[in-house]
């Protein structure tokens, strides 16, 4: 398109506004400016982008160093649970025993006062090989059976002695097949079945025993 003529005999510019303003801009100016937009808006989004990643490594980084503590608390928990459970452990057995040790004290405490209510300082002898019983009315009991053996034993001797009657030179052969200990002599009672005679006898020959080491002594 050529120049169009003005009435003061000038030439002017098509793409020149009629109101003397300057021209518009150009596609490729536009085009420049929209690029530079861009550019600048991605750096922003990248420099953005770096900023989070870092906060997200340092968030990781406190969030493994939180596993970490954890993990030892865990061990330390178990730590500490275990040797609470040893300790009470511990205090348990030494209880069951001490509760044991105790009573075995009354137990002796109990035949110790049945003894002396009885009057019978001899049964003091074999005091261990007597039941340890917590009832006094059947510790009672079982201590006159035991002094009434002894009684029986001494009487048969005196009326022995009395009629002139010695043990045989042939008894003294049997003394070794008999028990030589009042253990001997508690397993070899057990052993042999309640109420027969063997054990009659057997408690019999523990009695006349018993009365044997008395005089020995």
């Amino acid at each position: 398109m050529t120049d169009q003529p003005t009435l003061d005999g000038q030439t002017t510019d098509p793409n020149q506004q009629v109101n003397g303003t300057q021209p518009t801009t150009t596609a490729g100016e536009d085009y420049k400016k929209r690029f530079d937009g861009a550019i600048l808006k991605i750096q922003e989004l990248t420099l953005g982008s770096r900023s989070k990643d870092a906060e997200l490594a340092t968030k990781a980084s406190e969030l493994e160093q939180l596993r970490t503590q954890l993990s030892l608390k865990d061990v330390e928990k178990t730590a500490a649970v275990g040797e609470r459970d040893r300790q009470l452990q511990e205090a348990i057995t030494k209880n069951q025993q001490q509760e044991t040790e105790l009573k075995v004290a009354k137990a002796l405490q109990l035949k110790l006062k049945v003894i002396k209510k009885l009057n019978r300082p001899e049964l003091l002898k074999i005091i261990d090989h007597i039941p340890a019983l917590e009832d006094e009315a059947v510790l009672e009991t079982v201590m006159k059976d035991f002094g009434g053996f002894a009684d029986d034993l001494v009487k048969a001797r005196e009326t022995q002695l009395l009629a002139g009657i010695t043990p045989g030179i042939g008894a003294g052969a049997t003394a070794p097949t008999r028990p030589a200990s009042n253990q001997g002599w508690e397993d070899h009672i057990n052993g042999l079945p309640l109420g027969s005679k063997d054990r009659a006898k057997a408690l019999d020959d523990y009695g006349d025993w018993l009365e044997q080491q008395s005089k020995s002594k």
